[in-house]
């Protein structure tokens, strides 16, 4: 047996067992991938199947302990770069990364977040303890290192707090436009008895800044949530307080 030939021969086997290795590589890789691309704010948990067709519970990571944002199932597939996302019987959510320009495109997006996602962005809101459900939706999303691109409506609902008995308070609509770097945000009452409005924005720099204001509807809840509608912020005019959030350096 020539050397050329045993050096084939060996790279044959090498190439075989690669690709075995590929091929059945558990899912729990999807996991690392996933904590390692956002810095330990992501990871996977219950793992099943492999790296190509799997499953999971997607966490999310808040200070010292974990949110679960859902159970998901995925196929990745190497030759055109994509990966489908499902949940429940949702239609897939599908991300695809473009070669040498390090960005992601997501369409159909569609998930379920805690609402703590709203304290992380701005911690003035922590006393609230906000509750309730926040879907996110959008058809297209464009994900890259200045930041994204695209809008979201994020749906509130069977919003609660802590700083009110009323259960809930209401479902509210929240329209985030990305601009690369920065995020412009719009807040609206779908339904309820706390009617909130405004504008904001947010970017990694200035943090959020918000602007907008807050009322009981017509009836009785205008006593049931005056204690609350006094916390939140002075009295603009008869029954309207004013709801504002700024950086928490300017805070101080």
């Amino acid at each position: 047996m020539t050397v050329r030939y045993r050096v084939l021969l060996t790279l044959l086997f090498g190439s075989v067992f690669l690709a075995g290795l590929v091929s059945f590589a558990p899912a729990s890789l999807m996991g690392y991938a996933l904590e390692r691309a956002s810095g330990g704010t992501l990871t996977l948990a219950q793992t099943k199947g492999s790296l190509w067709n799997g499953s999971g519970i997607a966490l999310l990571r808040l200070k010292t302990r974990y949110q679960m944002l859902g159970s998901y199932r995925w196929g990745l597939k190497l030759f055109n770069a994509s990966l489908q996302v499902q949940t429940g019987e949702a239609a897939p959510m599908t991300m695809r990364y473009v070669p040498f320009s390090g960005r992601v495109n997501i369409d159909n997006l569609h998930i379920t977040l805690p609402v703590t996602i709203i304290e992380i962005a701005s911690p003035q809101l922590g006393p609230y303890q906000l509750q309730g459900s926040l879907e996110a939706s959008c058809d297209h999303l464009t994900l890259d290192a200045g930041g994204m691109n695209g809008q979201i409506t994020m749906n509130w609902l069977r919003a609660a707090s802590a700083l009110s008995s009323i259960r809930p308070l209401g479902d509210y609509r929240i329209l985030v436009q990305g601009h690369g770097g920065s995020l412009d945000m719009q807040l609206s009452t779908l339904s309820g008895k706390l009617l909130l409005s405004g504008n904001g924005s947010y970017d990694n720099a200035a943090g959020m800044r918000f602007s907008g204001t807050a009322q009981a509807a017509p009836g009785t809840a205008e006593t049931e949530l005056n204690e609350m509608l006094h916390h939140i912020g002075p009295e603009i005019s008869p029954g309207v307080f004013s709801l504002a959030l700024m950086p928490q350096a300017a805070v101080r």
